[in-house]
Order: C-alpha cells, then structure tokens, then sequence
C-alpha cells in the first residue's frame, strides 16, 4: 500500500482507468516516491504514431505496431 502523508493512494493490483482509452486497467508498478504509477491495458493501443513524412525516406519511418498489454506510466496527483 503507498500512503502519502495521511492519504491512502493505491494499492499495486488495484484497478485504475487506462490513461490513454479510458478502460479498466490495473496498476503493476508505483515509485519509491509515490509520485509515479505503471497502469497495465489490457486492450490493444498503437505502440508507436508514425510520422507523416521523414527527411530520410520511407524505409527510415517507424513502424506503428498494436500491443496488448502495455503499461503506462502516469503521474498520481
């Protein structure tokens, strides 16, 4: 459990909103400060955007790829 002065944050395993879809997700990982958290989707999300265009041709772009499972890292307030 991470407390931050009297307030009970969260609990890793607890479910919290995915920051970027809006689904249920859980939290896998909180900082040693408090002040950061890793929220696992487990819906798909695009890993990477591509870039409308690279000053180093076509087979330079990143490839975008869907991965389920990703976490994120949020800032708790």
């Amino acid at each position: 459990m991470l407390i931050t002065g009297e307030k009970k944050v969260a609990n890793i395993g607890e479910p919290l909103k995915c920051p970027q879809c809006g689904r249920a997700g859980r939290i896998v990982w909180i900082s040693r400060d408090g002040k950061r958290a890793g929220i696992q989707c487990p819906a798909s999300h695009i890993q990477m955007s591509r870039r409308p265009d690279s000053k180093y041709g076509p087979s330079v772009r990143p490839q975008t790829k869907s991965r389920k499972d990703m976490v994120f890292l949020i800032e708790i307030k």
